[in-house]
């Protein structure tokens, strides 16, 4: 049994959308502190990004089921048995199953909380999904919410980004490379802005998107095989790709590399879906109504704050900020809306989700964690 254990210092009193925390490693006899800036809420008015959104989620949700049940149903014998953690590398004997989505078995370490797929489809049938998928890629390469979601969602990004390193280091970033772009929103915010940036994207449809709509292309090789092009950037940035990947740890080996000569200071950002979430709370009551957070194809792994820092050590990077934010309220009244065919309480409710989310964010229980650490 592992010795492993992640604990907090935190406020009992804390209230306000900023806070600090001491989150501390305990392995063994070894124990080591970590401080970090903590950033809760980024009020976004969801409804205002979403069209037609009520035939979109019952079109949805049978789209997802079949998919998933397709790849996850059968014979255990289709598909890879996950042995260890992908974090911690504790056996997959020592878990427990908490979560059955569409066929998916979800297990939980009991180390540092990391919850990932038992059995998980073949890598070729996962890179088949991400690359092929219209589906999926749509969801990021509507032409006409291209310019709306990238002032949502990419700019108050970059402008976090820009505080967090300028925090840390002193002066603003010079060169960013944002691996998994998916359609360049966050390249063509940075670039807008002066900054230096690059995206790195397998799913050659999104690429194409960027190239059309922003005028760039970006990089569509294995991002752990071109480090050495990338050497000294300031920043890598993953915003939804760990959860993706068979290996995260590789991932951010090869972050690493790339960040830490660089000569203002290096940093890695990944924003990071939550187990301990309202979100998976929704969700886990409603296992046949997921369309995003808990999907087995979207998300093979979920984590816990533990079991993201454990990693950000692991391949050493020194945890130093934390961003709560999500889509919590938005999720459980479109759980709501499946259970009782019900809608417009989500329809009809958006600014009271956009300030309800903030308390939940605030609280710690939002379905996303932004983590930024610095090479160690």
């Amino acid at each position: 049994m592992s010795n492993l254990k992640w604990q907090k210092l935190t406020s009992l009193n804390q209230q306000g959308e900023r806070d600090t925390e001491t989150w501390i490693r305990k392995d063994g006899d070894t124990v080591e502190s970590y401080d970090l800036d903590i950033y809760m809420g980024k009020k976004t008015d969801l409804l205002g990004l979403k069209k037609n959104i009520v035939e979109k989620i019952k079109k949805n949700l049978n789209y997802y089921s079949e998919s998933r049940q397709k790849l996850y149903a059968g014979n255990v014998e289709d598909k890879e048995y996950v042995d260890v953690c992908p974090v911690s590398g504790i056996s997959t004997d020592e878990t427990d199953e908490v979560a059955n989505i569409y066929g998916a078995q979800y297990v939980q370490t009991r180390d540092t909380g990391h919850v990932y797929v038992k059995y998980r489809p073949s890598k070729s049938a996962i890179n088949d999904f991400y690359l092929n998928d219209i589906t999926y890629a749509a969801t990021y390469t509507d032409k006409k919410a291209a310019e709306s979601r990238l002032n949502a969602i990419a700019v108050p990004w970059l402008n976090w980004v820009k505080e967090v390193y300028k925090k840390q280091y002193g002066k603003y970033p010079e060169r960013i490379l944002d691996v998994g772009s998916g359609a360049g929103h966050f390249v063509e915010a940075c670039r807008r802005d002066g900054i230096h940036a690059d995206g790195v994207e397998l799913s050659e449809s999104s690429r194409e998107f960027a190239k059309e709509i922003w005028g760039f292309e970006m990089d569509g090789r294995d991002f752990t095989k071109v480090t050495e092009e990338y050497k000294g950037y300031d920043i890598v940035t993953f915003w939804g790709l760990l959860e993706h990947t068979p290996n995260p740890g590789k991932i951010l080996e090869a972050a690493y590399d790339v960040v830490s000569p660089s000569e203002n200071g290096g940093m890695v950002i990944s924003k990071l879906p939550r187990w301990l979430s309202l979100s998976s709370a929704a969700q886990r009551l409603n296992p046949e109504t997921i369309i995003r957070h808990i999907d087995p194809m979207g998300h093979i792994m979920l984590f816990t704050d533990a079991s993201a820092a454990e990693l950000y050590v692991r391949n050493k990077f020194a945890p130093v900020a934390a961003w709560y934010y999500g889509m919590d309220v938005y999720e459980t009244l479109m759980q709501v809306g499946n259970e009782t065919g019900d809608y417009l309480p989500l329809q009809e409710t958006g600014k009271t989700q956009v300030e309800l989310q903030q308390f939940v964010d605030e609280s710690r229980f939002s379905d996303g964690l932004t983590l930024v650490g610095v090479p160690k």
